[in-house]
Formats: C-alpha cells, sequence, structure tokens
C-alpha cells in the first residue's frame, strides 16, 4: 500500500479516504419526487453544461442516490434543463489515429486556449493531460503563450508526476504543430528528458482531441461562468478547480465514472494484485 500510495504522489491518509467515502456509498432510493428535481437544479445550477448521462453518474456515483437515467431525462426535460445539442453535417473522415494510452505516465498532450480577463485582456492557459487518466497533471496561467510558458507548464507535470527520474520512462508527448511545441529550444529540451514527441498531422483533427476535449471542459465547468478580476485571480481559480473539482471528484464515462485520481489509484492497486 505504501508503495502504491509512492507511486500515485498520494498520501495514505488521503487513499483511505477515497476508499471510505466509496464504501459509505450505498444506494439509496429517492421517493419524494420533487427531492429529486431540487438534486437535480442544485446539479445543473453548477454544471450547466451537463447532460441528463453525467447528471445521473453524478446522482449515482457521488451522492449514492438509486435512479434510472430516463427518470432523470424526463425531469430534466419537464423543467427545461436538457442541453441542447449541435447537429454537425458529415465531414471527410480522417484517415489520421491517435496513439492509445495502457498506462498511466505513457502518453501526455499539451495544449492551449486564451480566455479574456477584462480589466487586463488575453489570457492563456496551457495544460498538459495524462490520455490514460484523463488527469491534469500540469497546466500554466499566463498572459504569454511562448515556449517558456509551454515549458513551464510541462515542468510542473513533470515534477508531479515523475519523483525519481524522467528518462527511460518511455513518456511521449503529443501536441499540434504550433510554434512552441516545434521550436528549437522545447525540441531540444525533450531530446535532453529522453521524452518521444508526436506531432498530429494536418488531416488528423482526432490526434489531440482528449486534450482539447478537457480544455472544453474547463472552459465549460469555469471560464465561461467567471469574469475574472486579475491574472492571479484566474491562476488561483483554475489551479483550485482543476485540483479540487476535476482531478479528484469529476465523473469520466470513460472511466466507468471514476474521477481521474480514483481511475489511477485502481489501476495501481489492479497492478499490485495481479504481482501479489
Amino acid at each position: 500500500m505504501k508503495e502504491s500510495c509512492k507511486a500515485l504522489g498520494l498520501s495514505r491518509s488521503r487513499y483511505y479516504s477515497f476508499v471510505k467515502s466509496r464504501e459509505a456509498e450505498k444506494p439509496k432510493r429517492i421517493k419524494n419526487v420533487l427531492e429529486l428535481v431540487l438534486k437535480i437544479k442544485a446539479i445543473k445550477a453548477e454544471h450547466p453544461f451537463w447532460g441528463y448521462r453525467r447528471v445521473t453518474a453524478w446522482l449515482r456515483h457521488r451522492e449514492g442516490v438509486f435512479v434510472n437515467h430516463k427518470t432523470v431525462r424526463k425531469i430534466m426535460k419537464e423543467h427545461g434543463l436538457l442541453v441542447s445539442q449541435i447537429v454537425h453535417r458529415a465531414k471527410r473522415k480522417s484517415e489520421g489515429r491517435k496513439p492509445r494510452a495502457n498506462r498511466p505516465k505513457e502518453i501526455w498532450g499539451i495544449d492551449m486556449t486564451k480566455f479574456m480577463i477584462p480589466c487586463i485582456g488575453w489570457a492563456y492557459l496551457i495544460v498538459v493531460l495524462d490520455w490514460y487518466t484523463k488527469k491534469i497533471v500540469g497546466l500554466e496561467v499566463s498572459l504569454r503563450a511562448r515556449t517558456a510558458e509551454w515549458m513551464a507548464a510541462l515542468d510542473k507535470a513533470l515534477q508531479a508526476e515523475f519523483q525519481d527520474r524522467i528518462r527511460g520512462s518511455g513518456l511521449k508527448l503529443v501536441s499540434d504543430n504550433g510554434s512552441q511545441p516545434t521550436s528549437r529550444a522545447f525540441m531540444r529540451e525533450m531530446a535532453v528528458l529522453g521524452v518521444e514527441q508526436i506531432f498530429t498531422s494536418y488531416d488528423n483533427p482526432k490526434g489531440n482531441a482528449d486534450t482539447e476535449r478537457v480544455i472544453r471542459t474547463i472552459k465549460e465547468e469555469l471560464i465561461w461562468l467567471n469574469e475574472f478580476r486579475s491574472l492571479d485571480e484566474a491562476r488561483e481559480m483554475i489551479e483550485d478547480w482543476i485540483t479540487n473539482c476535476y482531478n479528484r471528484l469529476y465523473v469520466h464515462s470513460a472511466l466507468g465514472y471514476l474521477s481521474p485520481e480514483e481511475y489511477e489509484l485502481k489501476y495501481y492497486m489492479e497492478q499490485k494484485r495481479n504481482v501479489a
């Protein structure tokens, strides 16, 4: 157990809090429909972009409420809480493929977005994502988006996830063909660290889709719902949301409705059982 927690960078007390919370989640039925409606409205107030599937998952896996997704959809439809779906026209199928991660710390993606701070102007968010666990392992919030800022986000990720050494780990880094990841300084640093760079092709929109999708989630869940008064406030709120809300609690359908940290912990526990 001590080795597993060390590999995760988690304290044992935090691990046992996870276990305790999972054991305490005994499904309970809500007989009062009004109570369920109020719960759903509270969730939608916090997460206005969530559809009925994710709302159902939150009720089941975070609040321990036994409820059918059809019931949740019906209530959300009756109260005007459903998210309108955008229908896209069919496009030419991309021939490109994206690599698939089979373990944590195998494939990371890096990308950036910009957002407006009214009293300052444009600010930039650079994110590093572990493709296996969907965990955000590094980020940088800055008024500029140079190679230095991209390196700062990656350095934070490496320091947090690789306590020993990075060389020989087999880490791959996926990015687009932008000026930052293709700069001489960035590529030279990756070569020194032993990180293999993978660049998405121009006809492959899915190449870095995992990282782009998590950036959209940050916008929907936080950036678009707030008007930051300063860069420091934006940085503090984004870091807090990623650490305490996204990585710890966010329910992913691709992860069996576990959070990134829970899914990572599950992987290491399974590895430990297989060795034993």
